[in-house]
């Protein structure tokens, strides 16, 4: 049987003055017990650091799996996104979310932009088991816009 799964566009659109954008992504675990990225998709997918909100958050979620999206989807963003997490984060609340993951054999990391934790896990109501992470939103606009006006350097 095919499954078929997707977002609404309508939770990237204006509410109350302010944009809300949910990246989603379906992790498996592979044969050597690694966490690999089966589907993905995003409302913020048309940004040119939209990758990067899911990507940057796997990255140090599940790094293999981050990385792998990083090099699908492309880098642009990922340095803020990861730097703006590390910073506004407690660790041990990101290692719980991390644990959490590594229980498991099926995942659902989703990164909601201008959404509280407890807000979304409500919303899956057949999960075994959530952990969620509230983030400011703070600089993360002005840090992306430096991160994508950046050079990139290419070794030669």
């Amino acid at each position: 049987m095919t499954r078929r799964w997707r977002t609404s566009a309508r939770c990237g659109a204006r509410y109350d003055g302010e944009f809300h954008h949910i990246s989603i992504a379906v992790l498996s675990r592979c044969s050597v017990r690694e966490l690999r990225v089966e589907r993905y998709n995003s409302t913020a997918k048309h940004l040119v650091w939209g990758g990067a909100l899911l990507g940057g958050a796997l990255f140090l979620l599940a790094p293999p799996a981050g990385i792998r999206m990083l090099a699908a989807v492309g880098p642009t963003g990922a340095g803020a996104i990861v730097s703006h997490l590390r910073d506004n984060t407690d660790p041990a609340d990101l290692a719980g979310v991390a644990d959490r993951l590594d229980e498991s054999t099926w995942g659902l990391v989703v990164v909601a932009v201008n959404r509280g934790g407890e807000d979304m896990t409500r919303l899956l109501t057949h999960a075994e088991r959530s952990a969620s992470v509230d983030l400011p939103w703070g600089d993360l606009e002005e840090e992306l816009g430096r991160d994508v006006t950046r050079p990139v350097l290419v070794a030669s």
